[in-house]
């Protein structure tokens, strides 16, 4: 009886997707009889609709993108001063700076929060690759020449061109001799609020990322 049942089941969607499909078939020719059918004003005017459409689509998006951007940019301004980076939580301390990459143009990409190989953000710009450490102190304290060093290693074993290591407090004496001739950028927190302003000015265009960061 249950069988029965089922090849009935099986029937019935057999000749309802048939159905459907004879429907859509009829559709689809009726369409190309009408577009046959059209003049060359009528395509004119069909070309135009649709250049006018793809036109306002991405324009909308474009718009987006631009408040985003700007919604992003105020976010920056609005914690960009030390009391309240050193406010933050060490995690977010890291999205923030992460921001402030992307709001210049960056690919940039927090790690994981374990296991990260003394590398909190993945940063990218067509042929350049660069990577990020990032200690949020709530005092000034100094990082220094061993946390430089292992950052060097991380900077090495990635094949990173480039490595910014941001604090919001201070480096040590010995950290920066031992970043001289290396490709190494040491942002403490004074450098950063400046960078912070520098970002979240509006008048800034960022052609030049080095000016920059």
């Amino acid at each position: 009886m249950a069988r029965r049942r089922k090849v009935t089941n099986n029937s019935a969607f057999l000749y309802i997707t048939l159905f459907l499909g004879f429907l859509l078939i009829a559709a689809i020719y009726q369409l190309l009889l009408w577009l046959s059918s059209l003049s060359l004003l009528s395509w004119t005017v069909i070309g135009i609709l649709l250049i006018g459409i793809i036109f306002v689509r991405k324009n909308i998006k474009h718009n987006q993108k631009l408040k985003k951007q700007e919604e992003r940019r105020r976010a920056l301004e609005r914690q960009g001063n030390l009391k309240e980076l050193r406010k933050m939580h060490p995690r977010q301390f890291e999205y923030y700076i992460c921001d402030l990459f992307r709001q210049i143009g960056y690919d940039a990409h927090v790690t994981p929060p374990t296991g990260d190989g003394g590398k909190d953000i993945m940063i990218y710009n067509k042929d350049f690759f660069a990577i990020a450490e990032c200690k949020r102190y709530n005092i000034t304290t100094k990082v220094t020449r061993p946390d430089i060093q292992k950052f060097h290693s991380a900077v090495i074993d990635c094949k990173a061109e480039k490595g910014y290591f941001v604090t919001t407090g201070e480096f040590t004496e010995q950290a920066k001799s031992y970043c001289l001739d290396k490709p190494i950028e040491l942002i403490n927190g004074e450098k950063l609020v400046e960078i912070i302003e520098k970002i979240t000015n509006n008048n800034n265009n960022f052609d030049n990322k080095s000016l920059i960061l």
